[in-house]
Formats: C-alpha cells, sequence, structure tokens
C-alpha cells in the first residue's frame, strides 16, 4: 500500500482517546507453543437422516473446514479423503463440516452442519464434530386435520425462495425441510380447502422467529364461532419443539478409490519405456473384503487370469500378479475403523505393455466388510495415438488457499482451462446450488484464440493442461452455496461448489442507542456515554479519557440526522489549552495512562470483504488551530492559528491494534509501511485492507448530512489472510494524537455500511 498519510489523529490522554484494532493470532505455525496432531471423527444424527444406506452418500460428500486465527487452513471433500491424522502447530482452532442436499424446501433433502473449536497441544489431540440437522422442519399434526373434517385440502408451508404442500397424499407422515434464506426467520402456512358442509375456505398463519433444528407441528382446529358471514372456520397453532437425538452412527462412505499423484479415472500416459510407478490407494471402512482387478485384455497385458481378486486368489495366481509387476499391501487403523490399501501398478508392468493406437483398460472393483462396492477403471495410453481429450474443457477447485479474494459475497472469480482447442462454447455455467436454472460465463475469446493458436496434439494439451482461462461472476447473493461445472456444446463436468461469503452488519449503525457507564478516574468515579446498548460491545470513544476533565467529546445529537432521530457528534474540546478531539471509534478505550490514552482498535468480523465503507457526514473545521509545542514535525500542513482538519479512516486486520499517546512509548495506527521516523511500521503486517478521508474544509452542506464513501484498499497479505477484525476510526481533529487542533471542529455521522459489489 501508498504511504497515505503518517498520522491517523484521534487525540488520547485525560482528555481524549485514540481508536486501533487487536485480534491475537490464535494460530502461529512453528511458533514457541510446539506442535501437536489431530485426529478428527464425525458423527451425524442417526434419526434424522435418510435411509441408513444414504449415510454412505453423506460422507462422501461431507466437507470439511480446519481454521485457525488466519482463515483457512485445510479443506476436505469427502471423509475417505480426511486424513488419519494432521499436524497443526499449538494454539486454538475450529472444525466444521457439512453435508446433505441444501436445497430451499424438500420432503426428503436434508443438510447437516458441524462446528467444533478445539486446542492443539503437544502430543494426539482427538475431536469428535457432531454433524446435527441444519434444517428449519415442518409437519402436520394428522390427528388434528381428520378431527375438522376438511375435504380437498391443501396446506403450504413456505418461506421466500421455495414451498411445500401437505395433503391428503401425505400429511400423515411427511414432514417439510427448509434452508432459510440468510436473514430470514418465518415460515408463511396457507390452508385451503372446503368445510364439512362442502364451502370453500382458506386460513392463514405466519410462523414467526423459526429457529434450525426445530420442529414446528400445525395443528387445525375448529372454530366454534365460525359462520357463513365470515367468521375464520380455520384455527391454526402451532407446536415448536427442538429435535433433540440421542442416537448418533459415525459417518461411513463407500471404499474410495483414488490415485496417487493423478485422477484415477483419466488416462495414465506414457511412451513405451517411460513408464514411473503408479500407486491407487484404497480407503474402506471396517475392512477391505475383496478387490477384484479384470480385463478382457487380460492377456496382453500380461496377466494370468481375466478376473483376479488380489484378496482371495491362489497362491500361484498371486505369485504370478507380483512377478507381472503388480502388488498390494493393507494396513488397518482401529482408530478409526479404516483398512488402508496400496495397489502398486509398477514400471515394469507399465513398460512392458505394447504401444498401441487403442488404451489399455484395467477394471478394479473393492467390496468392504460393510458389502458396499465401488468400481473404478485405470485406463493406460502407452504412445501418443492413445491419448484421448476426456474433458474438453476443466476447472478449478474455487475455494483458493492462496487467494481467499477469489470468493466474496456478489462476486466469484472461476478458473478453467480448455484442453480440446476444437471445444464449440467452452466456459463455466453456475447456479445457486438447489435450484434448476443454470447461468452460462463464456471463456474470454482470447483464451480461446490462444488454444487454437496453440494447435496442440491431444497428448500435448492434456500434458500441458490446456489453455487457461478466468470468469468473474458478478450479482451473487452474499451467503449463498453456488454449483458450477466446466461445460462446453455436448460436454458437461461433474459440478463442484463453493459459498459466497456472508455480508456484516455494523452493530448500532444508525446511531439511535445510547448508554452509560461508570468509570474511575482520578477526580473520582464519573458517568461515560456511548453508543449502544449494555455494554461497549462495538463502539467506544475518548469520553473515559475526557471525563476527567468533566469534557464530552462524542456525544448523541438530533441536530441532524438521516434516519431515526439521532446521529453522533464529534466536538473537539481543550482544557488548560490542550486539545481533545472529538472522536469515535470501533473498539476500546482500555485505560487511561497518566493523562493519556491506550486504545484496542477493532472489533470481531466474519472475514468478508467490502469494497467501501458508506456513512453519511457532516463536518466543521475550526479556526485558530493550536499546536503543541515540539510536536510540529508531526502534524504535516496544520498551522499554528489555521484551520483545522478532520478524518475517518477504516480498515480490517488480522487482530487488535494497540494504539498508546504518551510520547515516550507511542503508537499509532500503521497507515503506511513506514513511521515517520522512516522505521518500518509495527504490526503493518496485520493490515489486509485500509482506507481514509482527510477534510481539510467544511463537508455537507449547513444543518444537514451528505453521504461519504470510503474505499478499501486491500494489502499484498489479503490473498492468503482472512480480516478477523473491523476498525472504524473517526475524528473531528486528524491531529489530536499531538494535542493539536481547534477546539470549535465538530463532526456528526450517521448510518454507517459496509458496501459489497
Amino acid at each position: 500500500m501508498k504511504n497515505i498519510i503518517k498520522t491517523l489523529g484521534i487525540s488520547a490522554g485525560c482528555l481524549v482517546a485514540l481508536a486501533g484494532m487487536q485480534s491475537c493470532a490464535l494460530d502461529e505455525p512453528f511458533g514457541n507453543g510446539g506442535e501437536g496432531t489431530l485426529q478428527m471423527k464425525l458423527v451425524i444424527n442417526s434419526d434424522v437422516t435418510r435411509a441408513e444406506t444414504d449415510q454412505a452418500d453423506l460422507a462422501a460428500n461431507c466437507v470439511v473446514y480446519v481454521s485457525g486465527a488466519k482463515g483457512l487452513l485445510h479443506k476436505y471433500v469427502g471423509l475417505e479423503n480426511l486424513p488419519e491424522q494432521l499436524t497443526l502447530s499449538a494454539g486454538h482452532y475450529v472444525a466444521e463440516a457439512w453435508t446433505g442436499d441444501s436445497v430451499s424446501a424438500s420432503f426428503d433433502k436434508k443438510f447437516f452442519r458441524g462446528y467444533q473449536p478445539f486446542d492443539i497441544s503437544a502430543g494426539v489431540n482427538q475431536v469428535v464434530v457432531n454433524c446435527k440437522i441444519a434444517n428449519v422442519v415442518a409437519s402436520v399434526n394428522a390427528a388434528s386435520v381428520d378431527a375438522v373434517g376438511i375435504q380437498d385440502f391443501n396446506i403450504k408451508v413456505e418461506n421466500s425462495r421455495a414451498s411445500l404442500d401437505f395433503n391428503a397424499d401425505n400429511y400423515k407422515l411427511a414432514k417439510g425441510y427448509y434452508m432459510m434464506p440468510d436473514g430470514e426467520t418465518e415460515l408463511k402456512v396457507t390452508v385451503s380447502g372446503k368445510n364439512p358442509e362442502g364451502k370453500a375456505f382458506t386460513a392463514t398463519h405466519t410462523i414467526e422467529n423459526v429457529e434450525r433444528a426445530h420442529e414446528y407441528v400445525l395443528n387445525l382446529s375448529s372454530n366454534p364461532s365460525y359462520d357463513d358471514q365470515g367468521g375464520a372456520f380455520i384455527t391454526i397453532t402451532v407446536d415448536d419443539s427442538e429435535i433433540y437425538v440421542e442416537s448418533e452412527v459415525e459417518l461411513f462412505s463407500r471404499p474410495a478409490i483414488k490415485g496417487v499423484g493423478y485422477e484415477v479415472t483419466k488416462q495414465i500416459m506414457g511412451n513405451a519405456g517411460q513408464f514411473s510407478d503408479k500407486l491407487v490407494k484404497i480407503n474402506a471402512f471396517g475392512g477391505i473384503k475383496s478387490i477384484l482387478i479384470s480385463s478382457p485384455d487380460f492377456a496382453a497385458m500380461n496377466l494370468p487370469e481375466e478376473n483376479i481378486d488380489l484378496k482371495q486368489c491362489t497362491e500361484e495366481v498371486a505369485a504370478a500378479v507380483r512377478e507381472a509387476g503388480i502388488d498390494w499391501d493393507e494396513s488397518f487403523s482401529a482408530d478409526r475403523n479404516l483398512a488402508i490399501s496400496f495397489v502398486t501398478l509398477s514400471a515394469k508392468w507399465l513398460n512392458a505393455l505394447p504401444e498401441r493406437d487403442e488404451e489399455y483398460q484395467l477394471t478394479m472393483s473393492v467390496t468392504d466388510t460393510y458389502g458396499k462396492t465401488s468400481t473404478e477403471t485405470v485406463r493406460i495410453a502407452v504412445g501418443e495415438g492413445a491419448v484421448v481429450i476426456d474433458d474438453p474443457v476443466t476447472i478449478e477447485d474455487a475455494v483458493d488457499p492462496s487467494d481467499l479474494m477469489t470468493i466474496l459475497a456478489t462476486s466469484a472469480t472461476l478458473r478453467g482451462a480448455i484442453v480440446n482447442a476444437e471445444a464449440l462454447n467452452p466456459g463455466i455455467s453456475y447456479r445457486e446450488a438447489g435450484t434448476t436454472a443454470w447461468s452460462f460465463a463464456a471463456a474470454d475469446a482470447s483464451a480461446q484464440r490462444s488454444a487454437r493458436k496453440r494447435n496442440m496434439t491431444a497428448a500435448q494439451a492434456v500434458r500441458s493442461g490446456g489453455t487457461p482461462f478466468s470468469v468473474k461472476l458478478t450479482g451473487l447473493k452474499p451467503g449463498t452455496r453456488y454449483e458450477y461445472r466446466a461445460v462446453a456444446d455436448g460436454f458437461e463436468s461433474e459440478s463442484k461448489y463453493f459459498t459466497t461469503e456472508s455480508t456484516f452488519a455494523i452493530p448500532n449503525a444508525d446511531m439511535e442507542a445510547w448508554d452509560t457507564y461508570s468509570a474511575k478516574t482520578m477526580f473520582g468515579t464519573k458517568t461515560v456515554i456511548f453508543p449502544g446498548t449494555g455494554s461497549r460491545s462495538f463502539w467506544d470513544s475518548g469520553n473515559e479519557g475526557a471525563a476527567t476533565a468533566n469534557k464530552v467529546v462524542l456525544n448523541q445529537s438530533g441536530d441532524m440526522f438521516t434516519s431515526g432521530s439521532r446521529s453522533a457528534r464529534l466536538a473537539s474540546s481543550s482544557a488548560l489549552g490542550i486539545i481533545a478531539a472529538g472522536n469515535m471509534f470501533a473498539g476500546t478505550y482500555v485505560e487511561t495512562d497518566g493523562t493519556d490514552g491506550v486504545l484496542s482498535l477493532g472489533r470481531e468480523y466474519n472475514g468478508s470483504h467490502p469494497v467501501k465503507l458508506r456513512v453519511n457526514a457532516n463536518y466543521r473545521p475550526g479556526g485558530g488551530v493550536t499546536v503543541k509545542s515540539g510536536n510540529e514535525k508531526y502534524i504535516e500542513d496544520l498551522t499554528k492559528g489555521g484551520t483545522d482538519q478532520g478524518q475517518v479512516y477504516i480498515a480490517l486486520t488480522t487482530a487488535p491494534i494497540e494504539i498508546r499517546t504518551k510520547a515516550s512509548n507511542r503508537k499509532l495506527f500503521p497507515a503506511s509501511d513506514l513511521n515517520e521516523d522512516g522505521k518500518p511500521a509495527e504490526d503493518r503486517d496485520k493490515v489486509v485492507a485500509y482506507g481514509q478521508v482527510t477534510w481539510k474544509e467544511a463537508f455537507g452542506p449547513d444543518g444537514s448530512l451528505q453521504t461519504l464513501e470510503i474505499p478499501f484498499e486491500y494489502t499484498s497479505i489479503a490473498k492468503t489472510q482472512k480480516p478477523l477484525y473491523l476498525v472504524i476510526v473517526a475524528s473531528a481533529s486528524k491531529f489530536g494524537d499531538f494535542y493539536c487542533g481547534s477546539s470549535s471542529s465538530v463532526m456528526y455521522l450517521d448510518d454507517f455500511e459496509l458496501v459489497y459489489e
């Protein structure tokens, strides 16, 4: 980031306070805390799964995230890909897991989530993540429907995205599973039909404040006051009960057959005599009963028989297979109830295959002790003529740990490659998960021209990975899961998924809530006002320091506002010739150190990446600036007797930032790479994004607020470190840190909002 400014003043001390941000890094890789190993087990509520056989599918589709203070560290898709143990630095972490079908409404598709914080210390650390149902569940009390005697009825239960109908065909047993849109807490119920006399009726009801993992049972009753002149025939009531499930089973999947360092479903390519060993890894819960390899081309592949069970074949057959160059072994992890086998397709065996223009196929079918079977075919191309392009277009995983800004709240950058230059209309299709309509983003024309210009053979194109391209999707919904796939005319790849970031709502952004607390000062206990209710959980100011001199530098005001009836008024003041800047900030006024302030800037944040802060403001700088002797070198173009300057700055950081105003140990916010003395700024490596505005003259019309937008400028660390804290700092006297400014400067602020684009 550029050296925007050197000092970002919010005066502190007995009169004023600075603002800053802090967040202790919970994970220091290879730090002094040492390392430990993690063993993780996932379980799911068995009473609310579908048929037991589907538990394997839930495990195969399960996504597991392991995150530390610096954000996402590890991601695994499918429990078979979860390592037996994971080495982590000592510290605090969170394991998250989700699986199932995240659709807006369904009678059979459920979604499960697990969230488990844990700590790592030296040695083995075992963590169990319980995946509990994440749906809101609705059902009908069938007995109540029968009792009122309605006919041709339909009971519709809906949220803003989807609805389900309970009717005569399903009302006795059906349960509806809803994924509620972000911020939505109501289900609407509409009952229609005919009463016992055959007259049509409609009744409605709203179920408020619904919660996931709760079941809402609809009860219908007839109204004794019903009449033909409009009295309601049906009354709807709701029983709300939390879904408690004591029965839990460990998730397990069908056997997984994976290539080590390559995709087992893709061709193994090479020229005769140039192959190296290829390993096929098999994971099977409970144990492996059978590993069957087969090929009608067995003689050309130097195998003794067409079908060979490596687990149960005779010693003679096993010896012949090993002599040909195929070997296998097996181990068992009792802790994970997991058998692991490696089948080695040796260079000796591969290099003995004659070159030809047709691929070799070796089918491998694995059955576990639970009776579940998985099958994959190993395909081998010996020579250029046997190489085929399986996927004319490919895609990468959207979640890239090396670039955390690829998936944002309303946009996503997806990457792919054109492998077959002749592919028509290559690109990426995407949709909100659980919906039906796809949107299409074409690979850019330059990538298509480049692919054609390279004029590669099939073998060259596959080996090179194709010609890369990227597409940026915009207009997405925050906090929403999306499905995407590579496409071309006549081709669709398997789907991958990503979830957009959720937006962050700034607490008390409209400045309507205000409260007080008692603070001890050198002159006794003082009552201090702050924006908020109950506790200073987000906003704070230098009022505690200023209270020593019976000054208030931040207060509520009805003079001007854009919503509600209040705004924040920041008014600089002075006592004994010392300037106290009017200020407010997201953070905590920690203490008064003598006559100076100590602050912690930053409040916990959800990790999202807004493009700017929007706020309504009015600023009137005071004249007759006073400059504390000795601080002239810090105040840039502020002049004694001149006009004051106001400032608002914002930041996203990985940790809170401590601010101190005492000259002997002064520490300001690191807005630039260097301090005013030319030395590297302390805590600069914690700043993910920064933005600021400085006013050297009035802002906004007289008597009213004007909209201000401050863009975030993201630093180089934004790609690899998530923002965990939000900093907002406003000062009516920019250089109040150095006790310089005007005692008549005033700033009004109202309606803060983070803007996502």
